[in-house]
């Protein structure tokens, strides 16, 4: 009888083969005559006006982490679920199917709690909190504080001249 590890090594390989064949003939049926125009950036028929490799805001990614979290979940709860007609001896099945529902509830509960957390502190909230100036009162009058800052900026000018 043939191994599990067997077959699960015969499917990779089948599926390293399967891409390496792929690429393989993509690239002896391409065209390489590479010119000006097909090496030239293309967006929309316009010319680019930033560079390619731009910085994305952290929050864009938020909700592709968290439906990974969740996906994980279902992938980590699946044999839970392959597991429930397979009994331990040393088990009844009422003590075996309790042991699993506790198990996945606490594993639920778990991310559960961590999204409650990251939605109270709102990390997943996508408008940015507006921060309020800094109003100072104090016995010095604000045109004070700018002109002093003026003096300073000139004198810094002249020692970078």
């Amino acid at each position: 009888m043939v191994s599990g590890y067997i077959l699960v090594l015969a499917f990779f390989l089948g599926a390293v083969l399967f891409v390496a064949v792929g690429y393989g003939i993509s690239r002896l049926l391409q065209n390489q005559k590479p010119n000006s125009q097909k090496l030239s950036p293309y967006e929309c028929g316009e010319e680019s006006t930033q560079m390619g490799k731009t910085s994305f805001h952290f929050r864009y990614y938020l909700p592709a982490i968290i439906f990974l979290l969740f996906a994980v979940e279902i992938v980590l709860i699946a044999p839970v679920l392959l597991a429930q007609n397979a009994i331990p001896e040393s088990f009844t099945i009422k003590e075996w199917h309790f042991l699993l529902k506790s198990e996945s509830l606490l594993f639920m509960l778990v991310l559960v709690t961590g999204y409650a957390l990251a939605l109270s502190l709102k990390y997943l909230d996508w408008d940015k909190p507006t921060i309020k100036p800094l109003i100072f009162e104090g016995p010095v009058p604000d045109f004070a504080y700018e002109q002093f800052n003026i003096e300073q900026e000139k004198k810094w000018q002249g020692l970078e001249k």
